[in-house]
């Protein structure tokens, strides 16, 4: 089995990757509130359930945003949605700095937990969007009926190692 850089989807580490992840996650938590604004504004509601649909759809904008990276990226991109999802959730509590009320206070606790969930959700949607497209580990590849296909086509076994009962092209 191989891993590491010898694996033809392994790609170092992209700083413009996480950028655009952070951007993504605006545009699609953006996109949300649109979509779902309309429906609540004006409408008797308590100011909790605000924070709770903001809290869900900047939620959602992070797993939706690494499912989209993991789809669109060149080989395989799990860290910079993750990290991308990590920054866009400190940028939040940035905010805290403007803000005057005390609830939105800066603690670095909040920004670590918050940060985490975010690195999670964002990895989470990366990997789905990974394994969509089939750029997954070899020994994952294997399992998957697009891996399996991809193989066939390519003439390599499950793990990417040329298959000896096929005639190679040069």
């Amino acid at each position: 089995m191989r891993v590491g850089m010898s694996d033809p989807n392994e790609r170092p580490f992209s700083t413009p990757w996480t950028i655009l992840s952070v951007v993504l996650f605006l545009a699609i938590e953006l996109f949300i509130g649109t979509w779902v604004g309309p429906s609540v504004i004006g409408k008797y509601v308590s100011p909790m359930f605000h924070y709770q649909l903001q809290m869900i759809m900047h939620l959602l904008s992070l797993y939706l945003g690494g499912v989209i990276v993991g789809v669109v990226s060149p080989g395989r991109r799990l860290l910079e949605p993750a990290v991308g999802a990590f920054v866009s959730v400190l940028v939040v509590f940035l905010m805290s700095f403007f803000m005057p009320n005390w609830f939105f206070h800066f603690d670095l606790t909040k920004v670590i937990v918050g940060g985490g969930i975010g690195f999670g959700l964002g990895l989470l949607g990366a990997w789905q969007g990974e394994k969509w497209m089939g750029n997954l580990a070899p020994a994952d590849l294997a399992e998957t009926r697009r891996g399996k296909l991809r193989a066939a086509m390519w003439e390599e076994d499950e793990f990417g190692i040329p298959r000896p009962d096929r005639e190679q092209v040069k």
